[in-house]
């Protein structure tokens, strides 16, 4: 139970740290500057667990689920303390990839170790208290980025993320009882490395051209050799997991209509999903240019309250729900996010904060929708692997999504017009669009 205890607290850390910071960065930007780097301090975060949940998710099981939880918890506190103290933009950014390359490693094992811990009539009570957590962690961020913030400033957001993560590393570290290796270990020849490593490289380099194309909008010659760096690594990726035996990327899902769905909705619904939490609080600088009194959480706490909502009621309900119900979702949030971009236009205020909590009720029945139906669709064997693919997709969505949707914006200290959101706003009906035809094919 210590270390039951000690994992939940570091993932709840773990977890109220993106939607704490994204209520905190306009504040942050006006005291430490660095505008044309806001997309970079998620974007980089999501890359660097890009980087480290495939390969280190095989090593666990190499060398013990224990072993790697701690060394990614201590990675990821040496990051938050650094980020407590960053004096600039650049040195947030170094202290965001620490973070990422500290989650990356903890994540895919964190679920693995409460099995391990607890017999199977437990298991699934304990597993269900984790995601509670979870859930909980997104519902409070907001309010209590808001709160730091404005009472003890924004270095506090990582000085107080850092004291539970400490805690949670001394609880899991005390605790001798813990699982040290998996009863299944695999070899060295299993794990594989070089599509860990071009999966990485192509992540890199598909973001790194998202954002030469959003913040120049247009393609230069520097943007044409990122995108050729991506095709090339894509095509090595391609070739190396068709013949590796445990490749990262089952390349088999893709034959599967409901899987190969999933795995594009979730690569969709996470640049949705990560694109809003970052757009809503820019959205609040122009409402209160416009005379609104708009907390700076208000938002996105409205947002993520629809969202678990959506989560929660779809997953009580999906045995009874129409194949069709994933394209009604689709659907609907295209007219959402036009509704939203009309309501900011014309001033109103309570409209767009209904659209705000519709959009994340409807994104969280997608996601509901398209992780449920993917595990029902795979074997026992296949379902953990299939779920770190979806986590990789929500993941490289979310990067290239917030890299998209804040560069086309102008830097925060210059946002005085709504029509400065057009971009935006179409490039996410866009998304909407996307994930509907994905459903439709």
């Amino acid at each position: 139970m210590m270390t039951f205890i000690g994992i939940i607290l570091g993932m709840f850390g773990i977890g109220i740290m993106q939607l704490v910071l994204a209520t905190a960065m306009p504040v942050i930007v006006t005291e430490i500057g660095g505008d044309y780097l806001y997309s970079w301090v998620f974007s980089s975060y999501m890359l660097a667990s890009l980087l480290t949940i495939p390969i280190f998710s095989k090593m666990a099981d190499l060398y013990g689920r224990k072993k790697f939880y701690l060394l990614g918890m201590s990675i990821f506190a040496v990051g938050t303390l650094y980020g407590g103290l960053a004096p600039t933009m650049e040195h947030l950014i170094v202290a965001r990839v620490l973070q990422g390359l500290g989650a990356g490693m903890m994540t895919p094992v964190s679920i693995a170790l409460i099995s391990d811990l607890f017999p199977a009539e437990k298991r699934g009570r304990m597993i269900g208290m984790f995601s509670f957590v979870q859930l909980l962690a997104n519902l409070i961020s907001p309010i209590l980025g808001s709160v730091i913030t404005r009472q003890l400033g924004w270095h506090w957001i990582f000085f107080f993320t850092l004291g539970m993560v400490l805690t949670a590393l001394l609880l899991v570290a005390m605790d001798k009882s813990a699982s040290q290796q998996s009863s299944q270990p695999v070899s060295w020849i299993n794990i594989d490395l070089l599509g860990g490593s071009m999966f990485g490289l192509f992540c890199v380099f598909l973001v790194s051209f998202s954002d030469s194309v959003s913040n120049l909008g247009q393609l230069n010659l520097s943007g044409i050799l990122l995108l050729i760096g991506a095709i090339v690594t894509g095509l090595i990726l391609v070739w190396n997991e068709s013949r590796h035996n445990d490749p990262i990327i089952k390349l088999e899902f893709f034959q599967t209509k409901v899987l190969r769905q999933s795995i594009f909705s979730s690569l969709i619904a996470g640049g949705i999903m990560y694109g809003l939490i970052m757009l809503l609080p820019l959205c609040n600088a122009i409402l209160k240019q416009r005379g609104f009194d708009v907390g700076d959480s208000q938002l996105l706490l409205i947002f993520m309250i629809g969202t678990t909502l959506g989560l929660l009621i779809t997953s009580s309900f999906i045995t009874k729900l129409s194949s069709i119900f994933p394209k009604i979702l689709w659907g609907v949030s295209i007219l959402g996010a036009g509704g939203m971009y009309f309501a900011i236009s014309a001033s109103n205020f309570i409209l767009f904060e209904i659209i705000t909590g519709f959009l994340g009720l409807t994104l969280g029945g997608i996601s509901a929708t398209l992780l449920i139906n993917s595990q029902n669709a795979v074997s026992n064997e296949d379902r953990t692997v299939l779920s770190g693919l979806v986590q990789l997709g929500r993941y490289l969505g979310a990067a290239v999504g917030v890299t998209v949707l804040t560069g086309i914006l102008p830097d925060i200290s210059q946002i005085n017009n709504v029509n400065q959101f057009l971009g935006a706003f179409g490039i996410l009906i866009g998304m909407y669009i996307l994930g509907l035809v994905n459903q439709s094919m």
